[in-house]
C-alpha cells in the first residue's frame, strides 16, 4: 500500500523524469492504448502515448489543420486520458489530466496530418498516475543505488516479493534444472543447487523465479560468481549468480524494489 507521503515523495523526486511508453512498458504498468486519447472541449482525438513525467506528456496524433487550430486555442479546455487495466478488476482505471498545448512538430514528409505534440499538464496530475509511474521510476533508481542489497527468501518476504515457490528453474548450458532460491537482490542471486557446486563456477545461466501474478516469465540471465560448499552435505552446494545488468527485466526490478519498501531490518552484506 502506497502511503500518501511516498506519493508526494514521488512526485517531488520523479515529477521532471519521462517515461517511456515501449510496448513491454504498455504489458507491465497495463496501459490499454486504445483507450488513450486527447479530450479538447467537448471532441475526443485520437493519440498515441509517446512518454509522460509527472509534469509533461509526449503523444503522437493524427490532425487536420482545424484540429490543429483547435488544441492551439484550447486554453484550459484539453485533457490527456489515461487508462489502465488492473489487476483482479474488471473495469480499468481511466482518468483524464489536465494540459495545455505547449508545442508541435510534423511527424515527417511523408505523413504531413502526423504530429508529435508537447504537452505541458497545468495541475497536479492524480494520485493513481503519480503511483504508477513513480514506482516504476523508484525501481530503476534503486537498481543502480541499492544493487547489492540482499533479501533472504522466506516466508514473509515471498509473499512481497510475489514469489508462488523457493523452488526456480535454473538453466545451465542448455541442461534444466530445480534450485531453491537463498537470496535476492537487484544485481544477483545465490541459489541452493544438487551435486557439486563447484563445476558450475563462471558458467552462464539462466535463473526462472516463480512469480505468481505476472503475466510473462522472468528471466534473468548471468554467470555464475562462485560457489561454496554446504556443511556436512556433499550434495548441495551454493552459488553466487551475477546477473546481466542491461537484461534485468522491469518487473523483476518493481518486484525486487517492493519488497525493500516493505523490509523492516536491514539488507545483508554484499555477496
Amino acid at each position: 500500500m502506497i502511503t500518501s507521503q511516498q506519493i508526494s515523495r514521488f512526485y517531488e523526486e520523479y515529477g521532471e523524469q519521462e517515461v517511456t511508453f515501449t510496448r513491454q512498458v504498455n504489458e507491465i504498468l497495463g496501459l490499454l492504448p486504445k483507450f488513450v486519447h486527447l479530450k479538447c472541449h467537448a471532441d475526443v482525438l485520437p493519440c498515441i502515448l509517446y512518454s509522460s513525467s509527472l509534469r509533461a506528456a509526449k503523444v503522437l496524433a493524427n490532425l487536420r489543420a482545424e484540429s490543429l487550430q483547435m488544441l492551439q486555442q484550447a486554453g484550459s479546455g484539453l485533457s490527456l486520458r489515461f487508462c489502465f487495466a488492473r489487476e483482479g478488476r474488471a473495469a480499468p482505471l481511466a482518468f483524464f489530466v489536465a494540459a495545455r498545448l505547449a508545442g508541435q512538430t510534423a511527424y515527417n514528409r511523408e505523413t504531413p496530418d502526423l504530429y508529435f505534440l508537447s504537452l505541458d499538464y497545468t495541475h497536479r496530475p492524480p494520485d493513481d498516475l503519480i503511483e504508477i509511474l513513480g514506482e516504476l521510476q523508484e525501481a530503476s533508481r534503486n537498481a543502480q543505488k541499492r544493487s547489492e542489497e540482499r533479501i533472504d527468501v522466506n516466508p514473509a518476504s515471498m509473499k512481497h516479493l510475489g514469489l508462488e515457490s523457493r523452488e526456480a528453474l535454473l538453466v545451465v548450458e542448455g541442461a534444466e534444472g530445480r534450485c531453491l532460491l537463498r537470496d535476492l537482490s537487484f544485481s544477483g542471486a545465490k541459489v541452493l543447487v544438487h551435486g557439486k557446486a563447484e563445476s558450475f563456477r563462471d558458467k552462464p545461466v539462466l535463473l526462472r523465479p516463480a512469480f505468481a501474478d505476472l503475466k510473462s516469465q522472468v528471466n534473468l540471465a548471468g554467470r555464475v560468481l562462485r560457489w561454496e560448499g554446504m556443511a556436512n552435505r556433499e550434495d548441495i552446494g551454493a552459488i553466487a549468480i551475477l546477473f546481466e545488468k542491461e537484461s534485468v527485466p522491469i518487473q523483476y526490478k518493481l518486484a525486487i524494489n517492493a519488497c525493500l519498501r516493505y523490509s523492516q531490518r536491514p539488507a545483508g552484506p554484499n555477496r
